[in-house]
């Protein structure tokens, strides 16, 4: 449990000096009119956001991810739509 709490404890900030935030009610709001699912690389393609501001907005959002392939294919990860768990602002 501690090496994932430094873990989690790096992340945050490191992430600490960007608007995670921001990214994080990107995410959301697009995420309402998403029906069931959307692959990583298509959010962060209709986003238009890079690609380390939407990994880093999906984990520390508490978002539902799903690997569906090999571990290192980001075309194999996919955001699970929660429409009744999503905060948007």
């Amino acid at each position: 449990m501690g090496l994932l709490t430094n873990l989690l404890e790096d992340v945050h900030n490191l992430a600490s000096d960007e608007n995670v935030e921001k990214w994080q009610s990107a995410i959301a709001n697009y995420l309402i009119n998403v029906k069931d699912e959307i692959s990583l690389v298509k959010l962060q393609r209709v986003l238009q956001m890079p690609m380390v501001e939407v990994w880093l907005g999906l984990l520390l959002g508490n978002f539902t991810l799903e690997q569906r392939g090999d571990f290192y294919s980001s075309q194999d990860i996919w955001v699970i739509t929660n429409a009744d768990k999503l905060v948007t602002k």
